[in-house]
């Protein structure tokens, strides 16, 4: 016999009702540290006891946790900041019974600010969608004089279409840009749930359209064939480890779309357009993974690399960028933008979604966006090899 999940009952309920009890455990485990002596007085060792217990209970989380997934592990770490340790903070600044140390005092004071914090990451940023606009230099080797104007709507990765992905699209649909690109993961659902969401979907992709087309490449939320299915009654072409060769005003274009793997195929449409002869066309590499930037070689002909899929890290703390990236590019250009790397440029967006499953929805100093790059042609002095 086999067991199937009643709809209802998603990842995310999953994941929020795992993490949540984990929590409640450690509720219990730092107040029982805290207040099993009768001895009214709390100070800095009694504080620091009860959080090395938590610490070493919650690794064991995170080691049973990382069996399931390390999202829910995320999960379980933001829900003990944002949650238990200002609940905590509270408990011991309204008990009359206990006497704080000054120390411990300000500390439960300061606990306080985690509040809005969390509150901001997970119920404003998130929804803070921006529209990004960038200028990128191309060679005055390459032909023509038009500027490009290119649309790009990454990690879109929802699991239902609401106000959020309509004004996404109305965006890029309102700069009239030449030319659309969606650096994958589209929705993120199971295949089972993936029948509920289909014609919103395709009916929130159908206005895309632009003189030189819409491509999409294979993000890590579809399989090639859930993407096609997705794609289907849309102008929207997947471009599967393909090149394609289009021509805008003055300007041509080399486009090379590749998978998510850079399997056999993608590593040879690669070579293709690195090696290709003709020193004018203007060469556009989209791939959902930034690391394809290790595919193309120092001083890469390719003028522009487009990708998605580190969301900006989605959470980045000032002066020292996103803690988690999942990628092997360097952090700070996996918090999004346009960078260059060895001679090799590449854009990264933050993306419009955010990771649904067992992760926690959370943006901070991270805003999703959609993004507007105008490729034009630079000055001698500034312009790139």
């Amino acid at each position: 016999m086999t067991l199937t999940r009643p709809p209802w009952l998603s990842t995310e309920l999953v994941g929020a009702l795992v993490a949540w009890t984990a929590v409640a455990t450690n509720v219990v485990l730092v107040s029982f540290v805290l207040f099993f002596r009768r001895e009214p007085r709390v100070d800095v060792p009694r504080v620091l006891l009860a959080f090395g217990a938590l610490a070493l209970w919650v690794g064991f989380q995170v080691v049973m946790g990382m069996r399931i997934s390390r999202f829910l592990c995320i999960h379980l770490v933001y829900l003990d900041t944002f949650v238990l340790l200002p609940l905590m903070g509270i408990v011991l600044l309204r008990r009359k019974e206990v006497v704080l140390t000054k120390p411990v005092r300000n500390a439960c004071i300061a606990s306080l600010a985690l509040v809005p914090i969390g509150l901001y990451s997970s119920f404003v940023e998130p929804y803070m969608l921006v529209t990004e606009r960038t200028t990128v230099a191309l060679s005055p080797k390459r032909a023509g004089n038009d500027p490009i104007v290119i649309g790009v709507l990454a990690d879109i990765q929802c699991v239902s279409i609401t106000d959020r992905e309509r004004d996404a699209v109305a965006r890029i649909m309102a700069a009239k840009p030449d030319l659309i690109l969606i650096p994958g993961d589209l929705v993120q659902l199971g295949g089972r749930n993936l029948d509920r969401v289909i014609d919103d979907f395709r009916a929130l992709l159908a206005p895309l359209d632009a003189p030189l087309g819409v491509y999409f490449v294979q993000g890590n939320c579809e399989a090639k064939k859930k993407a096609s299915v997705l794609l289907e009654e849309t102008r929207v072409r997947f471009l599967d480890n393909e090149i394609v060769e289009l021509r805008h005003g003055d300007r041509r274009i080399t486009l090379c779309g590749v998978d998510l793997e850079f399997s056999a195929p993608a590593r040879e449409v690669l070579r293709q357009i690195e090696t290709s002869p003709g020193g004018d066309d203007v060469r556009i590499v989209v791939a959902h993974r930034p690391d394809v930037m290790y595919a193309l070689p120092s001083g890469s002909r390719v003028d522009l690399v487009v990708a998605g899929h580190t969301h900006g890290g989605q959470v980045q703390i000032p002066g020292f960028g996103p803690p988690i990236t999942l990628s092997e590019i360097p952090r700070h250009v996996a918090a999004g933008g346009l960078h260059e790397l060895e001679d090799r440029r590449i854009y990264v967006s933050r993306g419009l979604g955010w990771e649904h499953g067992f992760a926690p929805r959370v943006r901070f100093l991270c805003v999703p966006e959609v993004s507007l790059l105008t490729l034009e042609t630079a000055s001698s002095a500034s312009s790139p090899p």
